[in-house]
C-alpha cells in the first residue's frame, strides 16, 4: 500500500502555464511520436490494455520488490490528496497511477512533498552534494528548480537510459532536439506531470461577439482545418468588429497579445543549435523576426483594436476591469490571447468561447506551431546519485506510461476536452494544438524570475506585441548576454557539473 501522504488541497491553478510527450527501452529506441488526444472508448480501451501489457513487463525486466521509491516535488497535482479514492478527477488519477505502481512493482513508494521548487531543488542539492542519495526522482518547475539543479551539477543525463524511451506518446517527442546541451538531456516533459497540459498558447473566441457581428464559427474552424489560418486571416475576421471608440465600454478586437508565442507560430525559433549540437542565439536581429515584430506592433500596438499591458488600478481606469480576461468574459473583446490552463479556468465563468490555434505566419507555412511555454513549466529530473540508477530508471519509465492511462485521460480527456469547452470542433482544435507542441530551452539562460521572461525574452515579447522603437539596440544587447550565459551553461554540461 501506500505510505500515507500528507493531506494536501489540490490548487488547480487553472491560468499558470506549463508541460507534454518523449522516451528508450531496452530492447531499442522506437521512433518518436506526437501525442494525440484518444478517440473513442474502444480506441482508449486499447491503449489502456497496451500500457498495462507495457508496465507488466518493465516488471519483469529487474527486480525491485521490498525497494522504497521516493519521490519530491511540489504538491501540485503530483500527488493524490489523499491515499485513497476522493471523487476529484485529478486526485483520482494520480492515486490510481501510484497505487498500480506500488502494486505491479512490489516497492513502498515514500513520497517527499513540498510547498514550491524553490524548497524543492534547495534539499535535492543539498542532498546530492553532501553525498546523500535519499531522492530517486524530482519534479519542479524549470524556473524555480530545473536550471539550479542543472547548474548545481547534481542531474544525469535521460537520454541515455536503458529503460526511459524518448520515443513514447507519454514524453515530448520534441525534448530531446529541443533542450540538449552538447547531446546531453536532463529534463523530462510529459504528463507524469498534470501540468503538461496547462502551458500551451491558444487563441480563444468570444462565441457571443461572433453572432452579435455576424462571425461564422463554422468560417473560424473551417479555416484552420483547411490549414489556412493565418495571421491574415486573424487580421480579416476581427476587422468585423468596428474599432474601439470608448475604451471603458467598447468592445475590442483582440486582448492581451503574448508576443513570444507568435514568433513561434510564424515557424520562428529563439534558441539555435550549431552542428555540434550547441545552442546559440543570433547575435543581431533576424530580418524575418523585425518584419514580423512590424507586422504584430502595426496591430496589437493600435489601442483602438487591443486592449494590452494593464492590470488592477491602472486597468480599472483605462479600461473598466481590474484584469484584461475580464473583457473577454464580459463579451467585450473578440479574440484573447490565453493558454490552455486558461481555458479551463475561463469554463467556470458565463463567457461562451471557441478555440483555436495560434495563427500560421501564411499558407506556405506547412504546419501550426503552439508554443509551450516552459518558464513555469513542470518536468522530472533524476540526480546524478541515485542509490539505485537501474530502479529510478525504470519506475519513472513505468509512472509515466501509468500517467498516460491515468492523469492523460482525466485531465485531457475529461477536464479539458469533455468539460471545459463548448463544441465538438473545439476538441478538433485541441488535436491540433497539442500535437504541434513546441518548447524552447530561453528558460536555462535568460535570468528570468518568476515575475519576468528575463532581459532577453521581455525585449522580443514586447517588440511582438506593443512597441518596437528601440528593438534592434535592446535585442543586440541582450543576445550578446544571453550569449554568454549558454556558454557558462555548456561549460557546466560539458564538465560534468
Amino acid at each position: 500500500m501506500l505510505k500515507k501522504t500528507i493531506a494536501v488541497l489540490l490548487a488547480l491553478l487553472f491560468a499558470v502555464s506549463i508541460l507534454a510527450s518523449c522516451g528508450k527501452n531496452g530492447g531499442g529506441k522506437t521512433e518518436p511520436t506526437e501525442t494525440a488526444a484518444g478517440t473513442g472508448s474502444e480506441t482508449k480501451n486499447e491503449e489502456a490494455d497496451m500500457i498495462d501489457t507495457y508496465v507488466k513487463g518493465l516488471a519483469g525486466d529487474y527486480d525491485v520488490s521490498g525497494k522504497t521509491f521516493t519521490y519530491i516535488g511540489p504538491s501540485n497535482g503530483n500527488f493524490p490528496t489523499e491515499d485513497k479514492e476522493t471523487g476529484d478527477i485529478l486526485s483520482d488519477a494520480v492515486y490510481y497511477r501510484q497505487r498500480d505502481l506500488v502494486e505491479i512493482f512490489g516497492i513502498d513508494w515514500d513520497p517527499v512533498q513540498t510547498t514550491g521548487g524553490e524548497e524543492t531543488k534547495d534539499s535535492v542539492i543539498e542532498e546530492v552534494l553532501a553525498g546523500g542519495s535519499e531522492y530517486d526522482l524530482v519534479c519542479g518547475g524549470m524556473l524555480t528548480c530545473g536550471q539550479a539543479l542543472l547548474n548545481a551539477g547534481v542531474l544525469q543525463t535521460v537520454n541515455d537510459l536503458d529503460h526511459v524511451d524518448l520515443g513514447k506518446e507519454w514524453w515530448v517527442s520534441t525534448m530531446e532536439k529541443t533542450f540538449s546541451v552538447d547531446g546531453k538531456l536532463f529534463f523530462l516533459f510529459g504528463p507524469i506531470v498534470p501540468y503538461t497540459y496547462y502551458d500551451t498558447q491558444v487563441t480563444l473566441f468570444n462565441k457571443s461577439l461572433t453572432k452579435m457581428f455576424g462571425i461564422s464559427d463554422d468560417d473560424l474552424y473551417g479555416s484552420v482545418k483547411a490549414g489556412e489560418w493565418t495571421f491574415d486571416e486573424l487580421e480579416r475576421f476581427a476587422k468585423e468588429i468596428p474599432e474601439v471608440t470608448s475604451p471603458t465600454t467598447g468592445v475590442f478586437r483582440y486582448v492581451h497579445p503574448v508576443g513570444v508565442p507568435f514568433l513561434f507560430a510564424a515557424g520562428m525559433t529563439i534558441t539555435k543549435f550549431d552542428e555540434d549540437g550547441l545552442p546559440y542565439v543570433d547575435d543581431v536581429l533576424p530580418l524575418e523576426l523585425s518584419d514580423l515584430s512590424d507586422r504584430l506592433v502595426g496591430t496589437f500596438g493600435d489601442d483602438s483594436q487591443c486592449a494590452y499591458l494593464a492590470s488592477g488600478e491602472e486597468a480599472m481606469k483605462k479600461f473598466g476591469v481590474e484584469q484584461l480576461e475580464q473583457l473577454f468574459n464580459s463579451n467585450r473583446a473578440l479574440f484573447f490571447f490565453a493558454d490552455t490552463g486558461d481555458v479551463s479556468y475561463m469554463r467556470n465563468n458565463s463567457v461562451e468561447f471557441g478555440i483555436l490555434p495560434m495563427p500560421k505566419a501564411s499558407t506556405a507555412q506547412k504546419e501550426y506551431r503552439s508554443y509551450s511555454n516552459p518558464w513555469v513549466g513542470t518536468a522530472v529530473y533524476l540526480p546524478k546519485n541515485v542509490k539505485d540508477k537501474e530502479m529510478a530508471d525504470l519506475l519513472t519509465e513505468a509512472m509515466a506510461a501509468l500517467s498516460q492511462k491515468y492523469v492523460k485521460t482525466a485531465y485531457y480527456d475529461k477536464m479539458l476536452r469533455s468539460q471545459a469547452i463548448f463544441d465538438l470542433d473545439s476538441q478538433d482544435m485541441l488535436e491540433i494544438i497539442f500535437s504541434t507542441k513546441i518548447y524552447d530551452m530561453s528558460v536555462l539562460y535568460s535570468n528570468g524570475s518568476v515575475n519576468t521572461w528575463g532581459p532577453f525574452l521581455d525585449c522580443i515579447d514586447k517588440s511582438l506585441s506593443i512597441d518596437n522603437s528601440t528593438f534592434a539596440s535592446e535585442y543586440k544587447a541582450n543576445a550578446r548576454v544571453a550569449n554568454m550565459n549558454i556558454k557558462t551553461l555548456i561549460k557546466t554540461v560539458k564538465s560534468g557539473g
